[in-house]
């Protein structure tokens, strides 16, 4: 038995492999690297802006509701606790017969509570731009 051929096949078929894998393997490797760290790179700034606007729109929308909200009821004609009509109205009726006004209360308790909240944060807001004498 001779095995001396098969030998050196094996042995010429390893080296070219061998060659193949130290001349081409490096060159395609890096390049494609940086393509894919580019890449993400592109795709996690994008993401994290989109995130950004996502927020920034839910913060307005909120503010947004919030104001309508805060004037739904001033914008309801059928409101009775409007300083503005009463003013208007003539008094025709004596200060003995004039019935009390009732509150009524209204089917959403969030939109008191966002009332609320509003009315609270004007008060700080308008407390905020007051001027005093000592600093």
């Amino acid at each position: 038995m001779d095995n001396n051929p098969n030998d050196a096949t094996i042995k010429e078929i390893l080296e070219e492999d061998q060659t193949e894998i130290k001349n081409g393997g490096k060159k395609k490797s890096c390049l494609v690297r940086a393509l894919v760290f580019t890449i993400l790179l592109a795709i996690i700034f994008f993401g994290f802006i989109y995130v950004q606007q996502y927020l920034l729109d839910l913060e307005a929308e909120a503010i947004v509701r919030a104001a309508r909200t805060a004037t739904a009821l001033v914008n309801e004609p059928s409101t009775k606790n409007d300083p503005v009509s009463d003013e208007a109205q003539p008094d025709t009726v004596s200060s003995v017969e004039q019935p009390t006004h009732t509150e009524t209360p209204t089917p959403d308790s969030a939109i008191v509570r966002t009332a609320t909240v509003a009315a609270q944060l004007t008060s700080v807001a308008e407390f905020q731009k007051t001027i005093t004498s000592t600093p």
